[in-house]
């Protein structure tokens, strides 16, 4: 909200949100290493750079079908939200018009229900199931972001925005689950990392497309929309991935 009362504008937001990022790598090095992974480090004979080779060969050959589903589920809605998620304050303020504090007034309030509605959602996944409940949020994204940038006015554009923030949070968060649940727990750091790896490099891919979208359409709005449709590649990865809810990490990954 305060924007233009700061200097170098937007670029301050970015100097005050690094803060936080120094402090976060001084705590982590402060975090303790569990005795568990002390006793396996000392074990291994490779580097580390080795061993980490080693386990994606091993994660490759022993669950090569729903790592490469979930790395294309991932890489699908990375494509198309990134677009989204980083220009939607621009396209409220040129396209819609809204200022800087109207902006404002609607991330923060819109922002903390959806992370609310985000946590029970994930509770709601251990009743019916993880599949089901991120197919919904999933689609969710997809539709509220075809509506808000589809040029439409009013009202309508505070609903849009909370349905398809909350969606994008939840099919997140549901996706970075799944990458966890489905593989042993040896690999599930790796996966991890290789899950949030793919989907920002899809992102940045479709962000540089939808620059090139903007060119032909000359608005963000429809070339955001180009690159939203690649949500139904994720809606079917998410069909052929293995249900984690209710069962067991043996019945899940029997090694």
């Amino acid at each position: 909200a305060a924007v233009t009362l700061l200097p170098y504008g937007w670029r301050s937001i970015y100097v005050i949100g690094a803060v936080p990022l120094f402090l976060v790598g001084i705590m982590r090095r402060r975090l303790p290493e569990t005795q568990r992974f002390k006793v396996r480090q000392a074990q291994t004979r490779f580097s580390q750079f080795t061993a980490t080779f080693d386990m994606l060969r091993r994660l490759a050959r022993e669950y090569p079908g729903r790592v490469a589903t979930i790395l294309i589920a991932v890489a699908a809605f990375g494509f198309a939200i990134a677009p989204a998620t980083v220009l939607q304050s621009k396209y409220l303020q040129t396209a819609l018009h809204y200022t800087p504090r109207e902006v404002t007034m609607l991330l923060i309030p819109g922002g903390v229900a959806g992370l609310g509605l985000s946590i029970l959602t994930g509770r709601l996944s251990d009743r019916i199931g993880r599949k089901r409940v991120v197919f919904f949020t999933c689609l969710l994204t997809g539709l509220g972001f075809a509506g808000l940038f589809s040029g439409i006015t009013g009202w309508p554009v505070p609903l849009l925005w909370l349905a398809s923030f909350y969606g994008f949070f939840a099919t997140d968060t549901m996706l970075a689950g799944f990458a966890l649940e489905i593989v042993p727990t040896a690999y599930r750091a790796t996966v991890s990392g290789l899950r949030y790896t793919v989907e920002i490099l899809a992102g940045a891919v479709s962000l540089s497309l939808e620059g090139r979208a903007y060119d032909l359409f000359h608005a963000h709005g429809p070339a955001i929309a180009v690159m939203l449709a690649t949500i139904p590649i994720t809606l079917m990865a998410i069909l052929f991935l293995p249900e984690p809810s209710g069962r067991t990490l043996e019945e899940i990954s029997p090694t």
